[in-house]
């Protein structure tokens, strides 16, 4: 009796969900993918074509003088995360501690200090950005340092930089000039135009959040054995639009500095 009362409500709640059945597939492919993946999800399934489709990338004009980086902070943006931010601040302060810990790993490819763990911390306590914290790590003595060995990029990391380049930038980058410069100059330029790019796409914050969401689905899907945790192994680009629509803009744009360098260590991992 017990059983024939579950499978009744089980079919009652599909029944007065029916709008919802296409949302339901999707959450259930999704749980499908995460534990078997998409091979197995695509035999069930079906291919995937996913609605989510990459906006149009603004072209960015560099100007000295402007003064729109105090204008943006009114963006609708810029007040996203309000989940992050009811929480304490010893909460935050074990995000921002992962997130000065891992930034070292991926761009200088080393653990931080203790002095660099607090000093960075220190800063993100008193309203600093992410995004300020990895300008600063990558534009020090130690990373210049990184940038002047004499180290040819392999094939890989440049066709991936040429490849990510005209789709999520919007610009070509030259190969022969590329050939010239090693790893780390590399990264830091290409996610310096990232964050040029996101900047210009938040105005419109729907178009940033789909942007985030067809970069992150590719990457999990191209590279997956680079990512240790579920979020980023994820190859829905619907999840990662769901996360990017309730996340801090500053979390977006440091999962992106993250995960673009990560790949491209990854891919130039031969010469390091």
């Amino acid at each position: 009796m017990a059983k024939f009362m579950a499978v009744a409500l089980i079919l009652f709640s599909f029944s007065s969900h029916a709008l919802d059945m296409s949302q339901y597939k999707e959450r259930l492919r999704e749980h499908v993918t995460n534990l078997l993946g998409e091979d197995i999800a695509a035999k069930i399934w079906g291919k995937k074509e996913s609605p989510v489709k990459l906006p149009e990338i603004p072209q960015v004009k560099s100007d000295a003088t402007s003064t729109d980086v105090y204008k943006n902070k009114d963006r609708a943006i810029e007040k996203q995360g309000a989940q992050f931010e009811s929480l304490s601040l010893e909460q935050k302060r074990k995000y921002h501690v992962a997130f000065v810990q891992e930034l070292y790993q991926v761009t200088r490819n080393s653990e931080p200090k203790e002095g660099d763990i607090l000093k960075f911390l220190n800063v993100l306590e008193q309203g600093g950005s992410r995004e300020g914290v990895y300008r600063a790590i990558t534009l020090d003595e130690v990373y210049a340092s990184l940038e002047a060995y004499e180290e040819a990029p392999e094939k890989g990391l440049e066709d991936f930089a040429i490849a990510y380049g005209e789709k999520y930038l919007a610009r070509k980058f030259d190969r022969d000039a590329m050939g010239k410069m090693n790893l780390w100059s590399i990264k830091r330029i290409l996610v310096e135009k990232t964050l040029d790019v996101m900047d210009a796409l938040a105005d419109k914050p729907e178009d940033l959040h789909v942007w985030y969401a067809v970069l992150s689905a590719q990457l999990a899907r191209d590279y997956s054995e680079v990512w240790k945790n579920k979020v980023r192994l994820n190859t829905s680009e619907e999840y990662h639009l769901r996360w990017a629509q309730s996340a801090p803009f500053q979390h977006i744009k440091s999962e992106t500095i993250i995960k673009l360098h990560e790949t491209m260590n990854y891919l130039n991992q031969s010469s390091l």
